[in-house]
């Protein structure tokens, strides 16, 4: 019997998902190249573009390391191609893991991999880690236009309602990330603490004496700091 991972690496696959991640660098590419034209419109100078250029990099670094030591886990299991494709467009191990793990046991396997996991569960695992994601992608398609003209609206009559939702917004997607490490405790608080104490020094040197260089630079360094205290914090709490 074929092993699924001549399925999962084979050529055709390999070709399909380059395409795939070519295409989302397309898309990279093209957000860029509107982003400098929209900045240009407004009146923003090269320099100040570059500046948010930079710090878009430095803070997008840090969170990609997490992604790397996924598809590092991932690839053993679900094969390169899938592994690099799902991450690149999702980036969510946690939730690439669940769904595979879910369309594997709808045919009867408990676990990713071994002798029972084929070619067909190795499908159905990767039918299911696609189509579960599908449906935001498909929710903002159909209704962001809606959505954007009752904000419009909404915004043109009262300025502060927009600044209101923006905020609230904002502050419930942090909410999400900052639960976890409250209501856990241990290495997760010490952790999230640290980041936080790194984050207010930033901004006290930024505010005090006027660093304006560490503002592009701030988020990266209370994630390091945090990530460092981690080993530290493990070695009491772990």
């Amino acid at each position: 019997m074929e092993s699924y991972l001549q399925s999962a690496n084979s050529l055709v696959i390999k070709w399909t998902v380059g395409l795939i991640v070519l295409f989302v660098l397309s898309q990279s590419l093209l957000f860029l190249w509107i982003a400098v034209k929209r900045g240009r419109a407004a009146g923003l100078s090269d320099q100040v573009m570059r500046r948010a250029f930079r710090a878009g990099v430095t803070t997008s670094i840090i969170p990609t390391l997490p992604i790397l030591m996924a598809l590092i886990a991932m690839a053993p299991v679900l094969g390169l191609p899938i592994s690099w494709m799902r991450l690149s467009l999702i980036g969510s191990a946690p939730y690439e893991l669940m769904a595979a793990g879910i369309g594997a046991k709808t045919m009867g396997v408990h676990s990713l991999g071994g002798e029972a996991f084929t070619p067909a569960v190795f499908a159905n695992a990767v039918w299911v880690m696609c189509i579960g994601s599908f449906w935001a992608i498909m929710i903002v398609t159909v209704f962001y236009k809606g959505l954007k003209k009752r904000y419009a609206l909404k915004a043109a009559g009262d300025s502060r309602w927009q600044e209101v939702l923006t905020g609230s917004c904002f502050m419930g997607v942090f909410a999400l990330f900052m639960a976890d490490p409250l209501t856990s405790g241990g290495v997760a608080l010490a952790t999230f603490t640290t980041s936080a104490l790194f984050m207010g020094m930033c901004l006290f040197l930024i505010v005090k004496f006027k660093f304006e260089k560490l503002r592009e630079f701030a988020l990266t360094l209370s994630m390091i700091g945090g990530m460092a205290m981690s080993v530290v914090w493990s070695l009491y709490f772990g």
